[in-house]
């Protein structure tokens, strides 16, 4: 959800199986980011999954590409 003054913009949530095959990374490492705190997200109940917005998935894509493109100069 993202807040633009008084209008809130749903964000679409995907799950952590989701997350891997958007980023071809598997299961666990998409956890792993999310237990690093690399990748934001949240837990649904008491044995749900992760829940992870898009926009928090292309935040981490951009995050990476900065990195990549600092590592190269």
């Amino acid at each position: 959800m993202v807040y633009v003054g008084a209008m809130i913009i749903m964000e679409k949530v995907l799950l952590t199986k989701e997350v891997a095959e958007m980023l071809r990374l598997s299961e666990e490492y998409v956890r792993e980011l999310i237990r690093q705190r690399k990748l934001k997200a949240y837990q649904e109940g008491r044995r749900g999954g992760y829940r992870i917005t898009t926009l928090e998935v292309q935040r981490y894509i951009e995050r990476k590409h900065r990195e990549l493109e600092a590592s190269r100069r």
